[in-house]
């Protein structure tokens, strides 16, 4: 039996074959589409199953769009859709908007409002999130955040990575406190010439909500924003301990409650976290009921000055107001992604004039089920004037 001849056999290359082959130029100017990708692209063209791994699933996606391989550009969303994370993210973002693949783009930035604070800002892919995404996320209301801090702290750690392209690891807060600390002194980092373009960022930043006075200390070190603005926050919230909580200056819920978050990614599946504000202390509970898995019940409660759930530093330290009632505006607000999708659920904007009974010292209860780890769980809390 003769054996097989090599597809490269000379004998097996026609000489009037060759004369005739069609040989076909692409320019294509597109940084985005490599040789690898392309060879990707025209293999995908001669497979009845269409294969796209994650590592190439952005130059393929752009060979794609090249060639109108609409089968191919169907595959590469799919394939981009459940492998969204923190190293993929931004550049999925930007190559969905480049080639007009809207469900890659709202994906991206509803997984951004859950994880950029729990997850991008301790990455280093954080510095490849641009200018104009960023501000849309943090000025997004389903945000989710532990505090409003946690989004300071995340536009400094920005840009100073902005400013540090060639660092490989993540820095400590400890480098970047330093690194702002060692500009000049005469202005803000917002108000010089260099980082003007970022002051919108930090105009987001529900400054009133920032309660610890140490956070507040090191804004005044950082000198990333205006001192004023700073000075203004410590004298609202003397204000607001003098008035009975009231803050008269803010009226709108949406751009001025106050946020705190927590996540539920383990057992035990529940948390109580304490919320303190101008002498109110609630307990913020999130806790998984019945004999099914996916269950959860989310509620507050106001705390009086001799609970045992509060700390002894607490009891000892902290202001307590006597008022037996405090009107109070709030929403809580849950998230998880459930087969790929990010679902939002809400109580919507409650009013509530909470007291220290067992009657009225509870919320309203939200009561969720089918819900998968990990859980974003948001309680905004707004004071109207009394």
């Amino acid at each position: 039996m003769a054996s097989r001849k090599s597809f490269n056999e000379p004998s097996n290359i026609m000489e009037a074959r060759t004369k005739n082959m069609l040989r076909l130029k692409l320019k294509i100017k597109d940084p985005l589409v490599t040789k690898h990708a392309f060879a990707i692209a025209l293999g995908n063209l001669y497979h009845d199953e269409i294969n796209v791994d994650d590592v190439d699933v952005v130059g393929v996606l752009a060979a794609a769009s090249a060639l109108k391989f609409k089968d191919l550009e169907k595959k590469c969303t799919e394939v981009m859709m459940n492998t969204i994370k923190s190293k993929s993210v931004c550049a999925y973002h930007n190559s969905a908007a480049k080639y007009g693949v809207g469900l890659v783009t709202n994906a991206c930035e509803k997984w951004l409002e859950l994880n950029l604070i729990p997850k991008l800002s301790v990455q280093i892919q954080l510095r490849e999130l641009p200018l104009e995404l960023l501000q849309i996320v943090i000025k997004s209301n389903r945000l989710f955040t532990f505090n409003e801090n946690a989004i300071y702290k995340v536009l400094c750690y920005w840009i100073f990575l902005q400013n540090h392209p060639n660092i490989q690891l993540m820095p400590s807060m400890s480098t970047v406190l330093t690194y702002f600390n060692s500009l000049p002194k005469s202005s803000s980092y917002i108000e010089r010439e260099e980082g003007q373009i970022y002051a919108g960022l930090f105009m987001s930043i529900r400054l009133h909500g920032v309660l610890d006075t140490k956070q507040l200390e090191d804004m005044l070190k950082m000198n990333v924003i205006p001192q004023a603005w700073v000075l203004k926050t410590l004298n609202l919230h003397y204000q607001a301990l003098q008035g009975g909580g009231d803050l008269p200056s803010m009226m709108s819920f949406d751009r001025d409650a106050i946020r705190t978050g927590f996540i539920i990614d383990q057992e035990p599946q529940y948390h109580a976290d304490i919320f303190s504000l101008h002498g109110f202390h609630f307990e913020l509970k999130a806790s998984r009921v019945g004999n099914g898995q996916s269950t959860y019940q989310f509620y507050m409660q106001r705390l009086k000055p001799n609970d045992p759930t509060l700390s002894f530093r607490a009891c000892e330290r902290q202001t307590f107001s006597l008022r037996q009632d405090r009107e109070v505006r709030y929403s809580i607000r849950v998230q998880c992604i459930i087969k790929g999708q990010v679902y939002s659920f809400s109580t919507g904007v409650l009013s509530k004039r909470f007291g220290l009974g067992s009657k009225t010292s509870r919320s309203e209860i939200l009561t969720l089920e089918g819900l998968k780890l990990p859980i974003y769980v948001t309680y905004s809390l707004f004071f109207p004037p009394s």
